[in-house]
C-alpha cells in the first residue's frame, strides 16, 4: 500500500524508468569511470550447482557492497528445457521466486513487489522498491532465492540479465554495478566408493 504523496512519487518514477528500459548497460556506463573493484557485485551463488535429474537445488542473487540501495530489478535467465523454476508462492497464482532478506522491511506494507516467472520462456523476473518514509539499505545480502528443478543432463546457465538489472538509490538515482551470473548442471551424480582401508596400508 502506498502511503504519502513521496512513495506516490517514487513509485510513479521508478514504473517511468522500467518502462524506458533503463537496464544495466546504461548503468554500466554510468559508472565506467570508477574501477570495477569500487562498484558493488551482483552475483549469483553458488556459481555452478550439480543437481541430479528430478532433483531440486537453489540460489540466492546477493549483493556485496551497496549504500543506499532503495529498489532492484533483474530478470534471471535459464534454459527450460533443463531445469524448471519451483514456486516459492503457492498461495498466489503463478510462479514466483523468493524475495530475500535485505531489502525486506519488518511492515509488509512498505514495500512494493513484482515477481513472476515464466518457465515457458526460462525468465523470472523480480522489481523490489521499499517505500518512503524508509531509507535504503547499506552492506552486503540475499536479494532473491530463486529454486530448481532438473530436468534433463546438460548446463543451464543461470543468468543475471545485463539490459534489465538496475538498483535505485534514494534519490532515484541508478546505482553502478557489476554481474556475475552462474549455472546449473544437471545429470546423474556419480559417486566412487572408497575403501576405507587399503591392503598393504
Amino acid at each position: 500500500m502506498l502511503r504519502g504523496s513521496s512513495a506516490a512519487k517514487l513509485m510513479v518514477l521508478l514504473f517511468l524508468i522500467l518502462l524506458s528500459g533503463l537496464g544495466g548497460s546504461n548503468i554500466a556506463a554510468l559508472g565506467a569511470s570508477a574501477p570495477a573493484s569500487m562498484m558493488p557485485l551482483i552475483w549469483v551463488t553458488p556459481t555452478l550447482s550439480i543437481v541430479p535429474i528430478g532433483e531440486e537445488t537453489c540460489v540466492d542473487i546477493r549483493v556485496q557492497d551497496v549504500e543506499n540501495l532503495f529498489g532492484f530489478e533483474t530478470v534471471i535467465q535459464f534454459d527450460p528445457a533443463r531445469v524448471s523454476v519451483l514456486d516459492a508462492d503457492t498461495s498466489k497464482s503463478g510462479i514466483q521466486i523468493q524475495p530475500g532478506p535485505f531489502l525486506q522491511p519488518e511492515d509488509p506494507y512498505q514495500w512494493f513487489v513484482i515477481n513472476n516467472a515464466n518457465n515457458g520462456n526460462g525468465s523470472a523476473r523480480l522489481a523490489i522498491t521499499r517505500m518512503a518514509p524508509l531509507g535504503g539499505v547499506s552492506g552486503s545480502g540475499v536479494l532473491a532465492t530463486a529454486c530448481f528443478r532438473g530436468n534433463i543432463r546438460g548446463h543451464s546457465l543461470v543468468n543475471l540479465s545485463l539490459s534489465s538489472t538496475l538498483m535505485l538509490d534514494t534519490a532515484i538515482a541508478a546505482i553502478p554495478y557489476t554481474l556475475k551470473s552462474g549455472g546449473i548442471l544437471v545429470g546423474p551424480v556419480y559417486r566412487l566408493r572408497i575403501p576405507a582401508t587399503v591392503r598393504g596400508f
